[in-house]
Formats: C-alpha cells, sequence, structure tokens
C-alpha cells in the first residue's frame, strides 16, 4: 500500500505501474467503436483495476484522479474512492466523470453500487431528464446493490426500469433497465 504522499506523486507511481502495459491498438480498437477519451493508454481493465488495489481507499486520492483527462486514471478513481465516504452531494461530481458507457458502467459497479446510495443515484439519474449515459449507470447501480434497497426504492426502481426497458430507448438501456427487473424479482 502507498503511504502518505502527495496526490500528484501517488498518480506518478500509479501511471509507473500500467505504464508497460499501454495498447495502442486497443486505444484505438476502442475509438472506433465510439468509446471516445482525450487521452487512452488502452490498457486492459484487469491490469488498471489491479493496479488500483495496490492502492487504500482514498477519497481525495480518488477525487484528484478523476479530474485527470487519461482513460486509465478515471477508471483507477472508481477502484481507489471509499465508498463510505462517497456521499449524495458528491453525485454531481462524480457523474460529471462520466463520458462513455465504459465510464458509466465502471462507476456503476467499482464504486456507487458499493455506497449506500443506489436508491439516491436512480432517483437523480433514472429519471427522463438525465442524460442517457447516467440514466444507464443508475440502472446499472440499482441492479449489483438490489438488497441494500428500501423496499420504496425498489418500488421506484422497478418503475422506473418498465419505462426505460420501453421501445424508443437506445438498445444498451433497454438492456440495463430489463437486468434491473429481473434483478428486482430476483430479489423478492
Amino acid at each position: 500500500m502507498m503511504g502518505e504522499r502527495s496526490n500528484a506523486e501517488k498518480m506518478a507511481a500509479y501511471m509507473r505501474l500500467i505504464k508497460r502495459e499501454i495498447n495502442g491498438a486497443v486505444s484505438e480498437s476502442m475509438e472506433s467503436r465510439g468509446i471516445h477519451y482525450p487521452c487512452n493508454w488502452g490498457v486492459s481493465l484487469h491490469v488498471v483495476r489491479r493496479a488500483a488495489a495496490s492502492f487504500a481507499p482514498d477519497h481525495a486520492f480518488a477525487r484528484f484522479l478523476c479530474g485527470q483527462q487519461l482513460r486509465e486514471l478515471r477508471l483507477a478513481s472508481y477502484a481507489i474512492a471509499d465508498p463510505q465516504a462517497v456521499t449524495a452531494g458528491e453525485l454531481d461530481f462524480w457523474g460529471g466523470s462520466v463520458t462513455n458507457v465504459e465510464l458509466a458502467e465502471n462507476l456503476a459497479f467499482s464504486l456507487l453500487s458499493r455506497t449506500g446510495l443506489a436508491g439516491t443515484v436512480m432517483e437523480r439519474w433514472g429519471t427522463d431528464q438525465a442524460p442517457e449515459l447516467l440514466r444507464y449507470c443508475a440502472l446499472l447501480t440499482a441492479a449489483r446493490a438490489k438488497e441494500r434497497l428500501t423496499p420504496s426504492e425498489r418500488s421506484l426502481a422497478a418503475a422506473q426500469a418498465s419505462r426505460f426497458a420501453e421501445e424508443g430507448n437506445p438498445a444498451w438501456i433497454r438492456q440495463a433497465a430489463g437486468n434491473l427487473l429481473e434483478a428486482l424479482s430476483d430479489a423478492e
């Protein structure tokens, strides 16, 4: 585990851990499939997560990483953040980091589903007014954290997922909504 060092020093240490795994072909493939990043080293998620696991949960460091433009740093931020430190007031910060499907999925799975905020996430982002990527993230978060939803949160999640499972929504949102409905029915 990393000791007491500045965020910039810890970021440099993290980058050294993943640098030998840079893969330009993967980065180009992602770009051709519509997954855009300002800067992308093409490092596999497995390597990103394994390197992030060498850091103790550190909320301030995670927020620092989340603000960086490099894909691998943003993904690592979700794994390094302390789920118990994430507050409802921070959802706009974390949601603001989501610019593509990969980030939405990883924010949901690596961080938000491990917090006690799945119901709040669904309430805020599981609406028609929320951007599609955040809607997707909310559906994934609620499905992953289904056991921690209160009965009223389950009811809200089911109603919203039913709406988003209908035609007229992108296929990836319909799929996530269907998965949430299935997860909720399995949890009962």
